[in-house]
């Protein structure tokens, strides 16, 4: 029977392929054996005890235990003599059952082992029809299928040849050889389906690639073009660049041969203004002269001719004598020397703020602490083209007030005299003299051609169109005469001086703020400085045009005057040469009748040099020993100094000079505002002196860094923005500010206290580094602006220590002994402008309330 199943086995083998033709559909059960004991050996069991399954292995196993167990318990008594041979038959029956237990439990093991290749083939089978019924099924599917069936048929054939299961098993076998050659069939045709696939899919990708090259070649081809015009286009634009250039240069040279022509001219006719002020000077001197020398001949003929009427009454009176009750009395001369209650001419010359006979005494000698005292009132108040004291036309006075005034009284022996005032020749262009009349104020003609309106109690009023300078030292010789029929009967001179223009220090008290609205960028940053500045009683002032730096443009300063028992004081300022159209005068809300003047012309300075000229570079200090009212200080860029015309100017005051220049040719600005700030403490009339130190904003970071903060972050949203860390790293920028330190700020420091006698208890070093080029490295904290009790400061964006601002504490710990409250300001639109709070900002300060001349010597 085995034999003729193996050779169907083979049949298959042989002609499995018409079988999976005829086959195709695998049905369910196919893959299910009936694993079935009873139903595999039914109708082959045999009669007697063999068992035919294992359920009857197990029941003849329980059978064999059960009559061991009897076979023991009836051999456990003692049998009695002469049955010997039962204890012998007892051992035989015990060892047969124990033989047939063995074989029995052989067996089963035998047929457990089958059962269990039984199933594993059925799972296998069970899976490979899964996989089977996969829908469009690969040849890897067919190929994974093939293996299952594989293994199946191979679990199969380890099922004993003595096992109740082996003639199952090779049943089985023929059925699952039947299903793996359709599944081999089946992989074949899905190899050779995907194999015609495949090829078809590499025509494709031959012909894409084809395609493709096709496309790179007119796409190269197009590059290629594009590239040779863009090398005609570039060619095109290098060969106008260069065109550009060639006309940009020959525009330069033209315009530096202008400039050259310019300057020669300028220089041509400076000389030759010069030579013609010189020639005018020598002509009016000689005039002077000459009429000095006319005036005494009048004097002297007019002397004579009066000693000889005398002589000649004294003769008329000896040869006809009468009785003294019957004489005539004879009226007292007019003598050229007349008597203060005869012909008194003075001004406010003890600064009393009243004229009357105290004043006599040292009227004819002026000086900054003794004099009447004259005012600056440029009634063009810069707006025109010409300055005042050029123009020739005198019209009545813009403000009455501020005429300094004048008083000429005479007797009733002068009623029939024409009285003269007339100013020396080298002052008289740079004033203007009033009288007050019943039709108002009339002007003088002080050249000595018209004579005044006739009174008994004359009152002038003198006015000044400029401040002493290099060309006028400020003083007018007024000549009061009195002449009857062309000769001189009578005449005094009085001297008078221009009260001097005086900066207000940074300590002074402030009464506004300026500062340009430049729209978005910078509303924040006003809205900050309104909530510092008004708590302190001073006021905001938002302009509106193009002054981006204020401090720049106009210096706010002041004059003196005397009034009754107390003083006048006039706000002043001093504006930049430098695009007039775009920096007209700034007038301040306390003083709507704010002065304005300007001093010389604007330079040509290099762009290096360009901002020298900005008046935060002109500064000036507290009282200090010496300078009662401050002396002014400077920067000096070694090149381009601050303009000299103005420092003329300041030294021609005689108050606040000689100014002490500072060396700011190493800052960026080159101005020396960058540097120095005077501070005022809680203290009154008490200040310190910050100045920049880079060598304790390098002890600074190093201070950081040792103390493990290297990562934390420096100029905060800054272009500058970088690390403790990496700005220690940049060994040059280190050393930059080192040398800095020894070989510019320390040769400062020490000029400074020698100049304004300051000692170190004065001086705060604040920590700042510059880069290259002199600009403030983090924002500067030296260039802040004190306004009454508080420090408007830049927020200098340092390393944030647990929330707090490292570089802000810093500074507040150096202003602690001072008692300065600081607020810092986000100016970050100025500091990426290379500025800062005090750049943007102006201050109109409250002047000094003590006379500048009772703080000064007598005769200075």
């Amino acid at each position: 029977m085995r034999l003729v199943k193996y050779i169907a086995i083979a049949i298959v083998n042989g002609f499995g392929v018409v079988i999976g033709i005829i086959w195709v559909a695998v049905p369910t059960t196919v893959a299910q054996p009936s694993l079935n004991y009873q139903l595999a050996l039914s109708g082959r069991q045999p009669d007697g005890e063999t068992p035919q399954s294992l359920s009857e292995l197990y029941k003849l196993r329980d059978r064999l235990k059960v009559q061991l167990d009897n076979l023991a318990k009836s051999s456990d008594s003692a049998p009695f003599p002469g049955e010997l041979w039962k204890s012998a038959i007892h051992r035989q029956q015990s060892q047969t059952l124990t033989q047939q237990l063995q074989n029995v439990q052989s067996q089963i093991q035998i047929e457990e082992r089958a059962k269990y290749n039984w199933d594993e083939a059925a799972k296998l089978a069970a899976q490979a029809v899964l996989i089977g019924r996969t829908s469009n099924p690969s040849s890897a599917t067919w190929e994974q299928s093939q293996r299952l069936w594989q293994l199946a048929i191979n679990t199969l054939r380890l099922i004993p040849h003595d096992s109740f299961l082996a003639d199952g098993a090779i049943d089985k076998t023929i059925e699952y050889q039947g299903n793996l050659s359709v599944a081999t069939y089946e992989m074949q045709v899905a190899r050779s389906v995907e194999k015609v696939r495949a090829e078809e899919e590499e025509i494709r990708d031959r012909a894409r690639q084809e395609q493709e090259k096709k496309e790179f070649a007119r796409r190269e081809i197009e590059r290629k073009e594009q590239e040779k015009k863009d090398r005609a286009r570039k060619e095109l634009e290098r060969q106008e660049f260069q065109r550009q250039e060639l006309a940009r240069k020959e525009i330069e040279r033209q315009e530096l041969a202008r400039k050259e022509l310019e300057r020669q001219e300028i220089e041509r006719q400076e000389l030759a203004r010069k030579e013609l002020e010189r020639q005018e000077f020598q002509r009016q001197e000689l005039a002077r002269k000459e009429l000095e020398r006319q005036e005494l001949e009048r004097q002297e003929v007019a002397r004579k001719e009066l000693e000889r009427q005398e002589l000649e009454r004294n003769q008329q009176a000896a040869s006809q004598p009468t009785p003294e009750s019957t004489a005539t009395p004879t009226p007292a001369p007019v003598t050229p020397a007349a008597s203060p209650p005869n012909f008194f001419f003075a001004g406010d010359t003890n600064r009393d703020g009243q004229i009357n006979e105290q004043d006599e005494a040292g009227k004819e000698q002026w000086s900054l602490s003794k004099g009447a005292l004259i005012l600056f009132n440029d009634r063009n108040n810069d707006r025109g083209k010409i300055p005042t004291w050029k123009q020739t036309k005198v019209s009545a006075p813009r403000r009455a007030a501020m005429l300094s005034q004048v008083n000429l009284t005479l007797s009733e022996n002068f009623k029939t005299s024409q009285l003269f005032i007339t100013a020396d020749s080298i002052a008289s262009p740079h004033i203007s003299v009033f009288q007050k009349t019943g039709d108002g104020w009339q002007p003088v003609d002080i050249s000595g051609a018209k004579p005044l309106v006739f009174s008994t109690d004359i009152v002038l009023g003198v006015e000044a169109k400029q401040f002493a300078d290099r060309n006028w030292n400020g003083t007018v010789n007024l000549k009061a005469t009195a002449q009857n029929n062309g000769q001189e009967i009578a005449s005094t001179t009085i001297q008078m001086g221009v009260s001097p223009w005086m900066i207000a220090p940074n300590t002074a008290p402030v009464t506004e703020v300026q500062v340009s609205d430049r729209g978005a960028v910078n509303s924040e940053f006003i809205s900050q400085l309104k909530q510092a500045v008004e708590p302190t009683g001073a006021k905001v002032k938002i302009l509106q045009g193009d002054r981006t730096w204020m401090q720049d443009t106009q210096k706010n300063g002041y004059v003196q005057l005397p009034d009754n028992s107390d003083i006048r004081l006039f706000n002043v300022a001093l504006k930049s040469n430098s695009e007039p159209e775009k920096n007209p005068p700034v007038k301040s809300t306390q003083n709507r009748d704010l002065k304005v003047f300007k001093i010389g012309n604007p330079r040509s300075l290099d762009p290096v040099s360009q901002w020298s000229d900005g008046y935060g570079n002109l500064q000036v200090t507290p009282p200090i020993p010496g300078h009662p009212m401050g002396r002014v200080y400077y920067g000096n860029s070694g090149n381009a100094s601050f303009n000299p015309e103005v420092l003329d100017f300041i030294q021609a005051q005689r108050i606040q000079g000689p100014p002490v220049d500072i060396d700011t040719s190493w800052l960026l600005t080159r101005q020396v505002d960058e540097i120095i700030n005077f501070i005022p403490t809680q203290t009154p009339g008490q200040y310190v002196m910050a100045i920049a130190s880079p060598e304790a904003g390098v002890k600074l970071l190093e201070e950081l860094q040792g103390r493990g903060y290297g990562d934390v972050t420096l100029n905060r949203g800054l272009s500058t923005q970088t690390t403790v860390s990496a700005a220690l790293q940049n060994r040059a920028l280190i050393q930059h500010n080192l040398s800095l330190q020894n070989q510019k700020l320390n040769p400062i420091i020490e000029k400074l206290k020698r100049e304004f006698l300051l000692g170190d208890d004065q001086i705060i070093q604040v920590p700042v580094m510059f880069g290259y080029s002199g600009y403030a490295w983090w924002p500067n904290m030296v260039n802040s602006v004190p306004v009454n009790g508080k420090l408007l400061v830049s927020n200098p964006r340092g390393p944030m220590i647990d929330g707090v601002d490292y570089t802000q504490e810093r500074l507040r710990q150096l202003l602690l002994p001072a008692g300065v409250s600081v607020s810092f300001l986000d100016d970050r639109y100025y500091q990426e402008l290379k500025g800062n709070v005090q750049s943007a900002t102006n201050t109109v300060r409250k002047p000094e309330e003590r006379p500048f001349w009772q703080s000064l010597p007598n005769n200075y």
